[in-house]
């Protein structure tokens, strides 16, 4: 990596280096375009906006970036979370404002989510947390994860709400344009996935059900996988969370799995012989359990918290949900031709819930 973008990617080792060459950027919703704010005239006058108001099926797109370059902070608010105080209401912007990312001109977004769970909170709810990465702070939602492009970047936000409009939309991104980019350099893409799981089979005799949540799948490379997020929400509240021999939370009895290059098969089959001894598998990793994975242990046993890379910042006893969130900066999975990885829903793919991901990882664009 050329020393010039590794100074932004590495600002805690480096942030005394002098960085030539390099401009400071940013594109957010402010502008001096007039509008109406009723009894605020002098604003109107004088030509001051700073929000944005994204109606029901509808987008809106900051300004291009032009490059190369590399996005370095990323922050928004909705009114969402005001309202939420007021009226203690859900906001609906966690789950129907998506932020939608693209490189160089692609059609295609790199990136496309809901902001809850780009931001580390895949629920309804917003709960103050921070991490190195992203996170959500007193109403605010910010992304350190540096987003190198080659020739320009475009952040679109995406209402898809039918009914309801995303009121003051407040966003600002910078990012440093650069000399030049390394050919090594990727850029961040990420993939989202949910799935609903009812009716899963209970384990009989030497074979058991196969058919986990995918939370990866390239088939394109090289790159390499940095981190997700992950919620649970159970679909039933008996059948979902007492699962002899576990109770209230037995989908964290899921195991990811990982499978690189050539270890991926297909297709994938929908029962797996599993004799006394048999072997573990082709995955390159395979862990022990959701929480084991996110650097916990006994169902998060106290509580909630946030921590630099990881972290569970909802479990709720009541309802059963339960969001986490890990990052790989000095372990990353990386892959030269495929990757997929998959988690399943119980020890054996055998509790109903609901699962929402984001795998966020590193790439070269239009791959």
């Amino acid at each position: 990596m050329d020393g010039t973008l590794s100074s932004l990617i590495s600002p805690i080792t480096s942030i005394a280096n002098l960085r030539e060459g390099v401009k400071a950027r940013q594109v957010s919703t402010h502008t001096h375009e007039s509008a109406k704010l009723g009894a605020y005239r002098r604003f109107q006058q004088i030509g001051h906006r700073d929000f944005r108001t994204i109606r029901p099926g509808s987008s809106w797109a900051f300004p291009e970036m032009q490059g190369p370059g590399c996005v370095t902070a990323l922050w928004i608010t909705v009114a969402g979370r005001l309202l939420e105080a007021v009226y203690r209401s859900r906001v609906p912007a966690h789950r129907y404002l998506w932020i939608n990312i693209y490189y160089d001109g692609a059609e295609t977004p790199a990136v496309s989510a809901p902001i809850g769970h780009f931001f580390g909170n895949g629920t309804s709810k917003y709960v103050s947390f921070s991490s190195k990465f992203v996170g959500m702070t007193s109403g605010g939602y910010y992304c350190f994860l540096p987003m190198p492009f080659r020739k320009s970047c475009r952040v679109v936000m995406e209402n898809r709400h039918p009914s309801q409009s995303i009121a003051l939309f407040f966003g600002a991104i910078t990012f440093h344009q650069v000399p030049e980019l390394g050919p090594e350099t990727g850029c961040l893409h990420a993939q989202y996935r949910a799935s609903d799981f009812r009716g899963s089979e209970d384990v009989d005799g030497a074979t058991i059900p196969n058919h986990p949540h995918l939370i990866l799948e390239e088939d394109s490379g090289p790159g390499h996988f940095v981190g997700m997020t992950l919620t649970f929400y159970p679909n039933h509240p008996i059948r979902s969370r007492f699962k002899t021999p576990y109770f209230l939370f037995p989908y964290l009895e899921g195991n990811l799995k990982v499978y690189v290059d050539a270890e991926v098969r297909e297709p994938l089959p929908a029962r797996i012989e599993k004799p006394v001894g048999s072997p573990p598998g082709p995955q390159s990793i395979e862990c022990t359990g959701v929480e084991d994975y996110f650097l916990s242990g006994w169902y998060y046993i106290n509580g909630p918290f946030a921590a630099l890379y990881h972290g569970c910042p909802v479990k709720s006893y009541l309802t059963g949900v339960v969001s986490q969130y890990r990052f790989h900066e000095a372990d990353p999975y990386p892959w030269q031709e495929r990757i997929r990885m998959t988690m399943t829903h119980g020890e054996f793919d055998q509790v109903d819930c609901r699962m929402e991901s984001l795998a966020f990882y590193y790439k070269k664009a239009g791959q």
